[in-house]
């Protein structure tokens, strides 16, 4: 699969950081939160220089200058790095997709993962969140569907009441989801679409534009649930050892996908699964070892890609892929990373 320019990735064998400050030139500012791409940043520490962070990152102080050199643009001297400012940690070209290496907690608590469309995140859960309000009407009748800057008209649910000025996330609950092997009951997903301001509340309804659009497909008769806004760094956070799960859906309708596409995974709250994880895709090769003559035919994992845990529920857990080597299939296999099993 073709690597996206902001493929960002972590391996204490095979990654490299790289700096990426929005504010070049500044000592006290880090990147702003609409200028950083998204992928894991490092916030620098009273103390930190670009030899000790490819010594701690990348397993050799001497690749210090690969991180000025892909970074000169953000970065006028080299020895001056300041605490604060966020670096951005990406994954050397070509090496493996181990990202998920970092157990070290001293190493890894001035660590995030940035995600500037987490407000757009979905989730599978086993009972539908109750809308607040539903869409039933919108001023330009003759559109299909619906975008930023429409004006809606919401009716509310039961006793709720839509003060102007109020955000709501506006989300459609999809087919019920069953595992595909067991055929056990899994959840219904949430499909966020996008964000209502409310204008003005009548008797019966209020009136509201749409502020932010997710994706181009929000339509009449979708649902409101009260807007909660997401921090856009999630905290890395150690793998617990021996987890093993299955990528069971996709967060859009695709059949194959890959870096950067949300998905989700049989496994969650009840199973050690927290946000801010980082997980192993893979497959198992089958190889012939032994002497000569008395081969077998073992399994080796093969590490594919990795993830990181983006919201949690009980059962299951949303996830992003952050490198892929391959495109996947609803199936593949994810594991803990290597050094915590």
């Amino acid at each position: 699969m073709r690597r996206h320019p902001i493929c960002n990735h972590l391996s204490l064998a095979a990654i490299i950081c790289v700096l990426a400050l929005a504010l070049s030139g500044t000592a006290s500012a880090g990147a702003s939160s609409e200028a950083m791409e998204n992928g894991y940043y490092y916030t620098v520490q009273k103390g930190d220089t670009l030899w000790d962070l490819s010594r701690r990152f990348a397993d050799s102080p001497w690749v210090w200058p690969q991180l000025w050199t892909e970074n000169a643009d953000a970065i006028a001297n080299p020895h001056l790095i300041y605490p604060g400012q966020k670096i951005r940690l990406t994954r050397k070209k070509g090496a493996p997709a181990t990202a998920a290496t970092w157990q070290d907690e001293p190493l890894t608590q001035n660590v995030h993962f940035h995600y500037s469309l987490v407000d757009r995140v979905g989730f599978i859960r086993k009972e539908p969140v109750p809308p607040t309000a539903v869409i039933f009407d919108a001023r330009e009748r003759s559109r299909e569907l619906l975008a930023e800057g429409d004006i809606v008209y919401l009716k509310p649910e039961g006793a709720a009441a839509l003060a102007p000025g109020q955000l709501f996330t506006v989300y459609r609950t999809l087919d019920p989801i069953n595992d595909k092997t067991t055929h056990a009951y899994i959840g219904i997903q949430h499909l966020l679409l996008g964000v209502v301001k409310v204008l003005q509340s009548e008797a019966d309804h209020a009136v509201g534009e749409i502020v932010r659009s997710y994706r181009r497909y929000m339509k009449i008769s979708d649902k409101l649930m009260p807007f909660v806004p997401r921090s856009t760094e999630i905290s890395y956070k150690p793998s617990p050892a021996g987890i093993e799960g299955t990528i069971f859906e996709v967060e859009e309708p695709v059949s194959v996908f890959g870096q950067f596409h949300t998905v989700f995974i049989d496994r969650g709250r009840v199973h050690g699964i927290r946000e801010g994880q980082v997980y192993s895709v893979y497959r198992r090769d089958e190889k012939m070892a032994g002497p000569k003559g008395a081969e077998k035919k073992i399994s080796v994992p093969v590490d594919l890609g990795d993830l990181v845990v983006m919201h949690v529920e009980e059962n299951n857990s949303t996830v992003m892929v952050t490198d892929s080597k391959v495109e996947f299939y609803t199936g593949v296999r994810i594991r803990s990373p290597l050094q915590a099993r």
